[in-house]
C-alpha cells in the first residue's frame, strides 16, 4: 500500500501515514521503517503493509521511504553493536575475598569463644565489602545503540540500571515506551529482581556459616 507521512515526532520516534486511498491515518513506529539511509520526514511518500497490535489497532509495518536509496554506510551503521556487560575488576575480586575471609573469621571466633558478641565485629567488613561490591557502575561509553531502531541514544538512569543488571539489549526511550505499550501485561518489575537475589545470597553466605558453626560446636560439645 502507498501513503504519505503527515506527522512525524523525531524525539518520540513515531508518526502517522495518510493512505493514498483516503482511509484513516495509520500509526507507525521508527522500528518498523526498513529504509535505513535516514529517518522519516513529513511529506515522504512511503510503501507499507498493515498489521494489528496487541490491542487490535491497525498500524503500519515494513515502511519503505520512496526515492531514498539504501547506502552501504547506513547499512553498516545499522549492524547490531554488542553491549558488553559490567565486568569485575581487581577491586571486585578483593572485596569478594574480604567477604569470604570475614565470614570464615566470624565463624571461627564464635567456635573459639562461644560468644556471638565477639564474632560480630568480623561480620562488619563483609557487610561493608558487600555494599561496595554491589555499587552501581557506569559504562565507559556515554551512548549506546538501541537494539530495536538502531538509533544512538545517551545512557540515562533506566538504561544504566538495566546495564548493571546484566541486560545487553538496551532500548532508547521511544522504543522502550513502545515496548511497554505492546506488552501491557508484561512484568516490568523483573528488572529489579536481580538486586533482591544478591541480597538474599548475602544473607545466605552470612547466616549459614554462623548456624553451621553453632551446630558444629554443639555437636562437639
Amino acid at each position: 500500500m502507498k501513503g504519505k507521512v503527515t506527522q512525524w515526532k523525531e524525539d518520540k520516534g513515531f508518526g502517522f501515514i495518510q493512505p493514498d486511498d483516503g482511509s484513516e491515518k495509520l500509526f507507525f513506529h521508527v522500528s518498523s521503517v526498513k529504509t535505513n539511509a535516514r529517518r522519516p520526514q513529513v511529506g515522504d511518500q512511503v510503501l507499507y503493509e498493515t498489521m494489528r497490535d496487541s490491542q487490535q489497532r491497525l498500524k503500519a509495518k515494513g515502511v519503505v521511504i520512496e526515492g531514498v536509496q539504501k547506502s552501504s554506510r547506513a547499512s553498516s551503521e545499522k549492524r547490531p553493536v554488542r553491549i558488553e556487560p559490567p565486568k569485575k575488576n581487581a577491586l571486585d575480586y578483593f572485596l569478594i575475598l574480604v567477604v569470604l575471609l570475614s565470614i570464615f573469621a566470624s565463624g571461627f571466633e564464635f567456635y573459639r569463644t562461644n560468644s556471638i558478641e565477639s564474632s560480630w565485629p568480623f561480620v562488619v567488613p563483609a557487610v561493608i565489602a558487600f555494599f561496595i561490591l554491589n555499587r552501581q557502575k557506569k559504562p565507559k561509553e556515554k551512548s549506546f545503540q538501541c537494539s530495536r531502531c538502531r538509533k544512538v541514544a545517551e545512557y540515562d538512569s533506566r538504561t544504566i540500571q538495566a546495564w548493571n543488571n546484566g541486560f545487553v539489549k538496551l532500548y532508547c526511550n521511544a522504543c522502550h515506551l513502545q515496548w511497554l505499550k505492546d506488552n501491557p501485561r508484561q512484568d516490568h518489575g523483573s528488572m529489579h529482581g536481580k538486586g533482591g537475589g544478591c541480597l538474599g545470597m548475602l544473607a545466605f553466605l552470612i547466616i549459614m556459616p554462623v548456624f553451621g558453626g553453632i551446630g558444629l560446636y554443639q555437636w562437639l560439645a
